[in-house]
């Protein structure tokens, strides 16, 4: 009978749990760091399940819980399914546990809203704030005859200036003596320095266990580890790729040293460069040194294709293009990616006012009233409909026919001129506050400082079908991917490839700077940027990777590149011109 194989990464775990039960027991703050495939989720649960056997009834007896704040829903329903939902625990968003401490405090809110500067006026057109309750369950500020509604990004914000006050952090002490923050290196930067400022500091108030990577930041501005004056707990643990991944992984993070789940798993790490090319490159402000777009795709596929004849199997294949010149033309929206040139993340994480309403609520309430669920499309439009006679009924279907017509065959001005119009549905403040700007001008140029609005100008020009593909890009649908939508994912096979056209992303730089280590003030966030990008990218794969770079790579990016990958696989490709 053969004997099981050593299992180095399930060691390396318990090590890695049995620190944090030390600390558990002994009441001091930590924060573990799990690189990617750690198993960072199964710590955290393990932890919680610990408290719940050794203090969960006297924490129920005692009105008190732990608190475990997540940064998305999704983990916040796997955490609560793992333990059961226990009543001495709070799984909750960092929306969701703020709001629950925050709305006890009416009086406390009421002076906080008094101090934001810019929502006088509309606090002003509310008719003050008086004594009216606060509440948070729109998602947009408002303000009416008897209520004030807080925004989104108003929360966390809010949480932590009322930790600023000695009372209300004595208060949360009592509420919560230990919290759990979920993807530490993610959430709310104004929140983790108020626990960083008046708890870990100190070291007063709840035990606080902050569990993440650094390295993989990716949705927040700054991409460097914050100073947290706790211990740190490695999990030097790999339970995701095989050793050929896990190898590149360790060459680019030497200070976590990934241990893998199966020494003899057979897999594959390669690097494919175009240095061999001689014919024109691009030269644009985005874009420096890389092929030509459609030479660029078609390199793709043809590698594609020979790592398919190599055993790939394309149908478990998932394809990471860092690189958005080519993505924007294949998916459809070449004159978005043109209009948001440098700024791709405005519109990729919807941080644009138009692009966020249309792929959250008129794209959503469409392909509910194309299907015919009309219920659906009342939860998105956000109440039920005003239908009282027959004419109502018939002013909705003439209005969402338009609608549709207008996507199909019209502009992105036309669809928001339809929408103010009927206001089925009504275009946030935002977006009406742009579009009033504009038409204020009367026809005159826009300002050169008034980027935004040149944006926004230029945005109305484009075939509202260009927005239909956008939003196929970012909910997923389709075989491509940015590393922004995989963080947290795993695939059999991936193909990661490297390109210009992100502003932020510069990679044969990123590779420089990997060998040479000469940072200074202008690329330090660069590469760090760069860096997280390209290690959660390269870590996704189980079995195996192939990265594919389409711009010039210089002697000095080789070298490293040899070195992360071995230069048995890295290979240069012949292309034709």
């Amino acid at each position: 009978m053969k004997e099981p194989t050593e299992n180095p990464a399930l060691v390396a775990a318990q090590e890695a749990q049995r620190k944090i039960n030390e600390a558990l027991d002994a009441g001091y703050s930590f924060r573990l760091e799990a690189g990617a495939g750690a198993g960072k989720t199964y710590s955290l649960v393990a932890a919680l399940k610990r408290l719940i056997t050794e203090r969960g009834p006297a924490l129920v007896q005692a009105g008190q819980k732990v608190a475990c704040i997540t940064y998305t829903e999704v983990a916040r329903n796997e955490i609560a399914q793992e333990i059961e939902d226990h009543p001495a625990i709070l799984v909750n968003t960092i929306h969701g546990f703020s709001w629950a401490f925050l709305h006890q405090f009416q009086k406390a809110l009421r002076d906080l809203v008094g101090e934001m500067d810019d929502r006088k006026e509309k606090i002003e057109q509310g008719g003050g704030i008086g004594s009216k309750s606060v509440d948070y369950n729109l998602g947009y500020f408002s303000v009416d005859t008897d209520r004030i509604t807080l925004s989104h990004d108003d929360i966390p914000e809010m949480m932590a200036n009322l930790l600023q006050k000695e009372k209300f952090r004595r208060l949360l002490s009592q509420q919560f003596p230990v919290i759990f923050i979920d993807e530490y290196q993610d959430t709310h930067p104004q929140f983790m320095e108020a626990i960083t400022e008046h708890f870990l500091r100190p070291a007063t108030g709840p035990l606080i266990g902050l569990f993440g990577d650094h390295w993989q930041t990716i949705y927040r501005s700054e991409y460097e580890l914050a100073e947290y004056p706790i211990e740190e707990i490695p999990k030097g643990s790999n339970f995701r790729s095989v050793p050929a991944v896990v190898d590149v992984l360790n060459k680019l993070r030497p200070e976590l040293k990934q241990a893998v789940h199966e020494p003899e798993a057979k897999g594959e790490a390669r690097f494919f460069h175009t240095n061999a090319y001689k014919g024109q490159r691009t030269n644009d402000r985005q874009s420096k040194e890389d092929l030509p777009p459609d030479l660029a795709r078609r390199t793709r596929e043809d590698l594609m294709q020979r790592l398919q004849a190599e055993g790939w199997d394309l149908s478990k294949t998932k394809v990471l293009m860092l690189t958005h010149n080519v993505l924007a033309a294949e998916q459809g929206y070449p004159n978005i990616a043109e209009v948001f040139s440098g700024r791709t993340e405005q519109f990729v994480k919807k941080e644009d006012p138009a692009i966020k309403f249309f792929v959250e609520v008129v794209e959503p309430m469409c392909a509910a009233y194309g299907a015919s669920r009309f219920g659906d499309m009342f939860r998105v439009f956000g109440s039920g409909p005003t239908i009282t006679k027959h004419e109502d009924k018939s002013c909705w279907r003439r209005d969402m026919d338009t609608l549709q017509m207008l996507r199909a065959d019209g502009t992105i001005g036309q669809v928001i001129d339809h929408l103010k119009e009927t206001k089925r549905p009504s275009p946030p403040d935002r977006l009406l506050r742009r579009d009033e700007e504009l038409r204020a001008l009367n026809g005159d140029p826009i300002p050169d400082d008034a980027s935004a609005l040149q944006r926004y100008n230029k945005l109305r020009e484009i075939p509202y079908g260009e927005v239909i593909e956008v939003v196929k890009f970012i909910e997923k649908q389709t075989s491509f991917a940015t590393q922004h939508s995989v963080k947290g994912a795993e695939f059999e096979n991936v193909l990661v490839v490297l390109g210009g056209g992100w502003n932020h992303y510069n990679w044969p730089q990123l590779l420089e700077l990997v060998k040479t280590k000469a940072l200074n003030s202008k690329n330090t966030k660069g590469f760090y940027r760069a860096r997280n990008l390209f290690y959660v990218s390269i870590s996704r794969p189980m079995t195996r990777l192939a990265v594919l770079a389409t711009q010039t790579m210089p002697g000095t990016a080789l070298e490293a590149i040899n070195n992360l990958f071995g230069s048995d696989n890295v290979e240069e490709l012949a292309i034709a011109m």
